[in-house]
């Protein structure tokens, strides 16, 4: 039975039949419910949405972006109908990596690496790695042609050695300068490092080979999570290797970082208590938005958007190349009118750490809310300017913004870190409810177990999120022998008419 539905799917996608579905939605509201006799109308309440099974209603803060950035990330969001944050935050991470690697920037206490780490959570199909293509055309196209120039320069060498007298010194190897890492491990960082490049750069739109990989087993998560903070804090690191000449001294290396996961995966990030104690989820930048999915007709790509992502890849592959060709560094100071807002931006997370206080449980990323700020600031103020030496007060302000989106973005994931896969399946199995019944309709467990979301077809999996929906009052379960589409059920529910 189940081969000939897929044949007849199949048949239809590829021109044949054009008749409806064999497995296809029943209309609403047609199910016939006749409760036992004795029995009495249910009494319901209103129901309580799931803690935090699916992402914030958050807009991402656009217009907190500065104009070229906002521009930017907005036509990437119209060529990929992704939302904006996967944009904004691929767009970001290539303006640190390619704008920012030579750059300080002044903070409220010193002066710290102006690049940043971002972290996203989305589904599979939102279009992450398209949004990602797009923001890093430019770098891509550079970190190819550099291949290309280090085979050219490899074959000279080969050749300059084969003319070489017997005695004569052969010249060194060409090197090819590495600065990127798209399967983040702390091996292949400290290979791209002895490059020479002296920035670097982790990108990966499939993190899960990281957070669920061997860099973060229990035997590597502490060297691990400690190795990346160091990266973002600015430290040079001693590791002596017996196979590696000299002592081992890496030198500080300012380092961009861009890591995406599905939301499978927040209990083994944001529900870890040891990476959130010990610091590394503080240290990134992190975003859960809506799904697009479900809204996005097709549509052409307009010319005018082309042109304003080409102009930006065009751009981040000049300051790339200037990166490489001059490895000298500078400060970007705050005017008097920045300091004085981070400072007050400060002051106002400072209270909300407080015992009791908002940000008192997510006290490690809160109190490296100014920080954050700054860097992003320099992000921007260098993207509109690369010749600037110090930030407005307005883009500083822009930049707090930013972050007060983050910092909502961080207590929400910590919070769904918490949660277990059934809250996740109850959500799932509560969206396919209320698209497929009407409010105050019935339905037996065979027709979940027969038509629902994949994972709540298994048994164990259906009954756990139904107990859920049950506790948060979006459904009611019917008395033992209710009639439903004309046959006695033993297990029968009813969605809540106020759904």
């Amino acid at each position: 039975m189940f081969k000939k539905i897929i044949d007849k799917s199949v048949q239809r996608f590829w021109g044949g039949s054009a008749q409806p579905p064999a497995v296809s939605r029943r209309a609403k509201g047609t199910t016939r419910i006749v409760l036992p006799r004795g029995e009495s109308a249910l009494e319901w309440g209103q129901p309580s949405p799931l803690p935090h099974a699916e992402p914030p209603p958050t807009p991402y803060p656009l217009n907190c972006l500065s104009t070229g950035l906002r521009e930017v990330v907005a036509a990437i969001t119209k060529k990929t109908q992704a939302p904006e944050a996967i944009a904004a935050q691929s767009v970001l991470a290539v303006v640190s990596l390619t704008f920012a690697s030579r750059v300080k920037v002044q903070t409220l206490s010193s002066t710290a690496n102006a690049t940043c780490f971002f972290v996203l959570v989305a589904l599979s199909g939102e279009r992450k790695s398209a949004t990602d293509g797009w923001a890093m055309g430019g770098v891509n196209r550079t970190v190819l042609k550099l291949r290309d120039e280090f085979a050219q320069l490899i074959k000279e060498h080969e050749q300059t050695i084969k003319t070489l007298e017997r005695d004569e010194a052969k010249p060194p190897r060409p090197v090819c300068p590495n600065f990127l890492v798209t399967e983040p491990t702390i091996e292949g960082a400290f290979k791209a490092i002895s490059s020479g490049a002296g920035f670097l750069g982790w990108f990966s739109d499939e993190a899960a080979t990281f957070f669920g990989g061997h860099s973060m087993s229990q035997e590597k998560q502490a060297l691990t999570c400690g190795i990346i903070s160091k990266f973002w804090d600015g430290a040079y690191f001693i590791r002596p290797r017996v196979t590696q000449e000299g002592d081992g001294f890496v030198p500080s290396t300012s380092t961009t970082l861009n890591l995406m996961f599905q939301p499978n995966l927040i209990r083994q990030s944001f529900g870890n208590e040891f990476m959130l104690g010990q610091g590394i989820l503080a240290r990134m930048l992190p975003a859960w938005p809506e799904s697009n999915m479900g809204k996005r007709r097709y549509r052409p790509s307009d010319a005018s958007d082309d042109a304003i992502v080409d102009k930006f890849q065009e751009a981040t592959a000049k300051a790339l190349r200037d990166n490489l060709e001059d490895p000298s560094e500078r400060t970007l100071k705050l005017s008097a009118g920045a300091f004085k807002q981070c400072v007050a931006f400060h002051d106002a997370v400072e209270l909300e750490l407080g015992r009791g206080g908002w940000a008192a449980d997510i006290s490690s990323f809160a109190a490296k809310a100014p920080e954050h700020a700054c860097r992003l600031a320099a992000l921007m103020t260098l993207f509109e300017d690369p010749e600037a030496t110090e930030i407005s007060e307005a883009t500083m302000t822009s930049a707090c913004g930013l972050v007060k989106y983050h910092l909502q973005q961080f207590k929400y994931l910590c919070i769904a870190g918490t949660n277990d896969d059934a809250v996740s399946h109850a959500q799932k199995l509560l969206d396919w409810l209320k698209s497929n019944l009407t409010a105050g309709e019935g339905f037996a467990t065979e027709r979940i177990l027969q038509t629902g979301p994949v994972p709540t077809r298994r048994r164990q999996t259906m009954d756990m999120a139904l107990a859920i929906l049950v506790q948060h009052d979006w459904i009611a379960k019917l008395p033992d022998g209710t009639v439903v589409d004309d046959r006695p059920r033993r297990r029968a529910y009813m969605l809540n008419p106020n759904a």
